[in-house]
């Protein structure tokens, strides 16, 4: 352009800068050609990492089983992992690496391209760039600190919400949902505070870019003008031609372009810092490794699992939760784990479920014990039919005749009054419309569908009242003795461990008691 100029100037013959411009048009369509797979490849690389670490979160999540989960946050912190927070990363991809590249190469190659026609001019723009660099950081301290805050209050809000959220119905019985509403508004409102100073920040680093890469043009543009009207005769600029002038003087805001787009990205950098430092932890293996037991022959023709001097701990420096556990459970049994509450009763059936790791000794399970049915205190129904939280344990093309049969063998009949339309009885989540004696017996059911021999059976009677609580136990441990499938029950409750066979009592993780009832 700037040769163009000079030629209509002050070319001889006539001559016009056609082919000139016709060059820079094609440099303008190749640039933003250019521009556009720079944008698509970011945004590509972006969306592909998200990908992947969402894949990692889930493996991670399976890797560590139901109890190490509990450790690492509440399912709504998790859930702020998984969306908002790998999200947050897609800006250091797209935006911030491409302009960290370009603000490496781009400015040197127009630097040195200043330098060929004016020393002088190159000097101005080489000086004011080192400001940048470091009142951006000093600013990025500060918004690395903010965006980690931001996150954190993030996790805390979710958190925060869905625990509303899931004592919906307590909230309403208690006429708390105007104070609640209240509480989850003051909380939103103190998230936006701190989200608009992460965008206060995010500003202040571009106006400072903006301000510096200003004067730096406006020095150069001063020094171009005052040398063509020759007020300046130092160094080169008694030689400084329009040509050469134009040149530097264009040069100047694309010097301070790549400088720019950093800046702006900038805080997308902050960002993915502080939503690593969040992701990291939670990617790590558990503190503590060992082996999960895998389905193989157990020593004994009639046992279904032996633990062999067991050793199982939560964290490395924690007191272990089962220390030198001893026990063999043969086929058909019915066991009661007892004991007070920090026993190790859950973290037993947790182990024998293969939820946790045994730290040292072996955990020996016959294939009969895989798969197995868990029902804990309350059977966990998801949002959906009847239907579908039956089918959830049952073998496919199972009928709607057997699924009615196991309700019945259960205690609840589709006729029931509180079942309006049977099978396609809708269901809430967290087993929303039904009452807990109910999910229990839905849970019971699905059970008896799964055709599993073993069961693991945590406080299931525990928010029962007595008569429902004889009525499960009854049916449960009846179809157990009939189908040969072997019971263990963690409980503290003397009305159901003395219905069964045997009596496991552990203390501080030790076994203290096996005998028969």
């Amino acid at each position: 352009m700037a040769w163009s100029i000079h030629l209509a100037l002050f070319g001889e013959g006539g001559n016009l800068p056609w082919p000139w411009l016709g060059a820079a048009v094609l440099a303008v369509l190749l640039r933003h050609g250019l521009q556009v797979l720079r944008d698509w490849s970011g945004q590509q690389l972006a969306f592909a990492v998200r990908a992947d670490l969402r894949e990692e979160l889930i493996a991670t999540a399976t890797r560590l089983g139901p109890v190490h989960l509990t450790h690492r946050g509440h399912s709504g912190s998790w859930a702020s992992r998984y969306q908002e927070q790998v999200d947050a990363l897609a800006g250091y991809y797209a935006r911030y690496l491409p302009a960290l590249g370009l603000t490496l190469a781009v400015p040197a190659l127009l630097l040195a391209a200043a330098f060929s026609q004016d020393w002088v001019a190159g000097l101005l723009l080489l000086l004011s760039a080192p400001l940048i660099p470091v009142f951006m950081a000093l600013i990025g301290m500060g918004s690395e600190q903010i965006h980690q805050a931001q996150q954190e209050r993030q996790n805390r809000l979710a958190g925060h919400f869905l625990d509303r959220i899931r004592s919906l119905d307590l909230l309403r019985r208690s006429l708390a949902l105007e104070a609640t509403r209240h509480d989850v508004a003051a909380a939103a409102e103190d998230y936006r505070r701190l989200s608009m100073r992460v965008l206060r920040v995010a500003f202040l680093s571009s106006a400072v870019m903006e301000f510096f890469s200003a004067v730096a043009i406006g020095l150069v543009a001063i020094y171009v003008g005052f040398a063509l009207l020759g007020f300046v005769e130092f160094g080169p600029a008694g030689e400084l031609t329009l040509f050469s002038g134009l040149f530097v003087l264009l040069l100047a805001p694309e010097y301070f372009q790549p400088l720019r787009q950093f800046a702006q990205s900038y805080h997308d950098r902050a960002g993915a810092i502080a939503a690593a430092a969040e992701l990291a932890p939670v990617l790590q293996p558990p503190a503590v490794t060992g082996r999960l037991p895998e389905p193989r022959p157990t020593t004994s023709g009639t046992a279904l699992l032996e633990l062999r001097n067991v050793t199982v701990r939560y964290e490395a420096d924690a007191q272990p939760a089962l220390s030198g556990l001893e026990l063999e459970v043969r086929r058909g049994e019915q066991i009661a784990v007892v004991g007070p509450s920090g026993s190790g009763k859950s973290t037993l059936l947790a182990l024998c479920a293969g939820f946790v790791q045994a730290e040292s000794g072996s955990v020996t399970i016959g294939a009969a014990a895989r798969p197995f049915a868990w029902i804990g205190q309350r059977g966990h129904l998801f949002h959906g039919t009847l239907r579908e939280n039956l089918l959830l344990g049952a073998p496919e093309n199972t009928r709607d005749a057997e699924l009615a049969e196991a309700m019945a063998a259960a205690g609840l009949r589709l006729d029931d009054p509180t079942l309006p339309q049977g099978l396609d009885t809708a269901i809430g989540e967290d087993s929303r419309g039904l009452s807990g004696g109910q999910a229990q017996r839905v849970a019971l059911a699905r059970a008896l569908l799964s055709g599993s021999r073993l069961w693991l059976l945590d406080e299931p009677t525990s928010a029962l009242d007595p008569q429902t609580e004889d009525d499960l136990l009854t049916r449960l441990l009846a179809h157990a003795r009939t189908h040969d499938i072997t019971v263990l029950v963690a409980t503290h409750q003397e009305s159901v461990y003395r219905r069964l066979g045997r009596i496991v009592r552990l203390a501080d993780g030790q076994l203290q008691e096996d005998s028969d009832v």
